[in-house]
This record gives structure tokens, sequence and C-alpha cells, in this order.
């Protein structure tokens, strides 16, 4: 069962009205941001093309509650982005035939990443803009894929001239980059374009730069351990000795976006052009500016990615076993890196298709028949991570998770239970979660997809009624055995 929208935790059914509402709103400020800071006529004119035309469109039925989504997200400019992918023949045609200053320099050079929307001769036509948007994808997920496995090489690198035991020292990685590959496509092309200020980019010098910084994409470090092992009698009747063997403990990390500046040699605090803005918030606002007309609106998340060096420190403060340890560490891994996806299931390990557009199949959201990008509900996440931490599999769905588990009191928590909003069938909607410990004020906080943060989130929810431990799993033993529904 799939988890749609839920209004319970912060998400209302569409309001049309609402929505046609805040894009008049945001037509307003545009022409008046534009009016005020514009030091020609042509500059305000074209603003007030673009708001009468997103007005038009408003009157006349064309805009719809994406638009507003972009304008909480993006800003003006995201409700103009978001309008010109709804309306985008009309749109379009205004701002290209009113070609007459700062305004649409704005929009054109600094808002869209050439890497992409120079390839597409006709703009209005979104199947060939998403085909170019897939295809720099497919350049982007290649050239990390490359660095990950050259991470792995590495690894094995340092096993064989160490002259380590390649047993032991396999079963010790501590791999965090098969967990997430914490890049993101729209930031990558925007970098790329922004660092040749949006003239003569081009896939293969994309990929050339890109597939330089390869070795710099996971970082790899490694400590060297000792372990004492019994030695068989050669002889019978003898006693059995003991010796040492040297192993290491290796650590591949998560995506370093360091590689990405150092790739396109960008400045993140330079002057972007005579814009009066930084280089890094140009590419933010580009990012944005791609994924609103990607999908028609910006689905934004609450809370940024977390770090490597702040995942290890949570995992560091957590008194549990280490089965627990690995439940949260990888259920962490994809906080604001994947989106909520409503009915989105993923078998284990990093998705490719997580980020990329998607049509919306499972019935009974509002999302349905949109395109989105792809991610996972809240049952798929929690299932997706006991299969990449464990090797095991829960049921499907909030309710199969929820008859998969027996109850446990508050004071019985530990990192690895679950948490759900309600028992089955007294709410229309459910929700279940991962519980990750405490704060340091003493909240309980919770890892979890959830529409609400827009993807995978860490917080403190209020509304958590019910706490519960998957049958069939000792996470509190030294070995986890296989339970009902292995992967």
């Amino acid at each position: 069962m799939a988890e749609p929208d839920k209004q319970q935790i912060g998400d209302g059914s569409d309001n049309y009205a609402d929505a046609l509402r805040k894009t008049v709103e945001a037509s307003k400020q545009i022409s008046q941001a534009a009016a005020q800071k514009a030091a020609t006529a042509g500059a305000t004119a074209t603003a007030n093309a673009a708001a009468a035309t997103v007005e038009a469109g408003v009157s006349t039925g064309k805009a719809v509650a994406e638009i507003a989504a972009g304008t909480a997200a993006g800003g003006p400019w995201g409700a103009i982005l978001s309008a010109a992918w709804s309306m985008r023949h009309s749109l379009f045609k205004v701002l290209i035939c009113s070609c007459l200053g700062l305004l649409l320099i704005i929009i054109i050079i600094v808002s869209l990443p050439s890497i992409i929307f120079s390839r597409p001769e006709d703009p209005s036509v979104p199947s060939e803009l998403l085909a170019v948007y897939e295809e720099m994808s497919d350049v982007v997920s290649g050239c990390v894929t490359a660095g990950y496995d050259y991470a792995k090489s590495e690894v094995k690198r340092i096993i064989a001239e160490g002259g380590y035991d390649y047993m032991l020292s396999m079963n010790a990685l501590k791999d965090y980059g098969r967990e997430s590959q914490d890049f993101d496509v729209c930031y990558i092309l925007a970098a790329y374009s922004a660092s040749l200020e949006q003239k003569g980019t081009s896939k293969q010098d994309m990929k050339d730069k890109l597939d330089a910084v390869v070795p710099q994409m996971f970082q790899v470090t490694y400590e060297t351990k000792e372990t004492t092992v019994m030695i068989p009698p050669i002889n019978e009747g003898d006693e059995p000795l003991t010796g040492t063997i040297r192993y290491v403990e290796c650590t591949i990390h998560q995506f370093d976006r360091e590689a990405i500046t150092t790739a396109f040699e960008i400045d993140l605090d330079a002057p972007y052009g005579q814009f009066g803005i930084k280089t890094g918030d140009a590419i933010l606002h580009m990012a944005t500016a791609l994924k609103c007309t990607i999908y028609g609106s910006m689905v934004s998340y609450a809370v940024p990615p977390i770090t490597d060096a702040e995942l290890n420190a949570f995992i560091n403060r957590l008194t549990c076993s280490p089965a627990r340890k690995d439940l949260i560490r990888t259920g962490l891994s994809l906080v604001g890196s994947v989106p909520y996806f409503w009915g989105g299931k993923s078998p284990a390990g990093w998705n490719n298709e997580w980020n990329t557009p998607k049509l919306v199949t499972a019935t009974g959201s509002k999302s349905t028949g949109t395109i989105r990008p792809f991610g996972l509900d809240c049952s798929g996440f929690t299932d997706w991570t006991y299969k990449t931490a464990l090797g095991v599999g829960l049921k499907a769905g909030s309710e199969g998770q929820w008859y998969n588990s027996s109850p446990i009191t508050a004071e019985e928590l530990l990192p690895g239970d679950l948490g759900f909003l309600d028992k089955p069938g007294t709410v229309s909607i459910n929700h279940v979660m991962i519980y990750a410990g405490m704060d340091e004020k003493g909240k309980r906080l919770w890892v979890h997809s959830t529409s609400d943060n827009g993807g995978v989130a860490l917080n403190s929810p209020s509304y958590v009624k019910y706490f519960r431990r998957v049958n069939g799993i000792d996470l509190d033993g030294s070995a986890v055995p296989a339970a009902d529904n292995p992967i």
C-alpha cells in the first residue's frame, strides 16, 4: 500500500483558487521588482508582459497549482519558470519576442543552464526537453559511477600493497558511497553552465572535466587492525597455536561536492557576471530553476543532506548494537537526497533512477498522473533501509509492516524500531518511520520519507502514536537472522 501526501502532517488537498491567487501575486512581485531594478523601459516592459501573460493564463484556466509550488520554492522567478512550463507556448513567445534588456537576461542566462536549454530548438516541446535532461543525467551518473568504481579499486590496492588479509579487510569495509551518492544532477549541470558563463557548453567537455576528478569524488581512508586467530595443530595431540593477522579497515566516504568546484574551476564566492550575486548563489538559482522547469514545479527539501562528518558524529553518539547503528546510518544517508514519491519502492542500494522524472502511476494521491522526481514513499523507505543495511526486506506498505511487527513501549524504543501515525484502518492515510534516537533536548528523532518535507528527513514529528519492533529480526544479537522477506 502506497502512502500519499499526508494532510495530517502539513499537506492539504489541492486548492486551485488559492494557487491561482498566489500566482497572480507572484506575477505582480516580478513586475514590481524588475521595474525597481531595471534601468531601461525595455526591462519594465518585458516584466509587465511576462506578468500579464501569467495573469492571462490564470484567467483562462491554463495555470495550475504547480505554479504556486514553484513560487514557494523559487520565489518570483520560480513562479515564472513554473508558469513557463504550464503555459510554455505563450510565455516563451512573449519573452523571446520582447528581448528587451535585463529581465530577459536574468531569466534566460542566470536561471536556465545552457547545457540543457541550448539543446532543443523549440523550448515548448517537453518531450525533447526531458530527453536532453535524461541524456545529460546519464552522462553525470556515469561519471559518478566511475568515481565510485575508482574508490573500490583503491580499497583493493591498499589491501594488496599492504599485504593485509583480503577477506577480513573486505568484511571490515565501511562503504558509505554505495548508500548515498550525494550528488544532484541539476546542481552539477548548473555548475558546469555557470563555469562557462552559459557559453560554449557541450556534453563532451562536461564529461571530460568530470572524468578528470574521478579520483576525488569518493575519498578513501583506512586504519590498520590486528586480530588473534587460532591455528589448528599439525599433529594430533599437539596444542593449538595462536597467530596474529593484520587487516585494514577502509572507509569509502560519501560523494564529495568539492570535486565539482574543482572540475569546473569554480570560485563559489566570486561575483557572477554583472548580476550582483555570487557564483554559488547563481548555481543554486539555476539548479532550482531547472528542477522547476523539468518537473513543472519545484520539490524542495526542508532539510539539507547530512554530510559525512555529521553522519559519523550522529552514529558515534548512539549507544546501541552494530546492527541498529547500520540501520540508522543507512537511513540517514538519504536525508535531503531522495524525494518523496507516491508508491515509490526500490531495491537495495543506491538507485540511479532516484531524482529522475517519472510518471506517478499509483492511484489515490493528488500526484497520481503527474511527472515527479522518482523517490520513495514512507513504507518504501523503511523497507529499503532494512534491505540495504541488513539484507532483509519488510512487508509491503505501512499496513503490512504494522502486522509484521509487535508493540513496544516508549521506554523500550531503540534505534531501528518503527513508529506509526495510527492503527491500520483507523485513518485514511497511515505513516511509518524509523526511530533514530534522542536529540540534545530529549526529543525523539525519526528518519522517514514524508511529503511534508518533500523527501527523506530527520525530525521530531509530534503525531507518532504507536511504537513497534519488527518480528523475526534480532537487532541486538551478534548476527541478524533472515526474516520472512529476504531480498
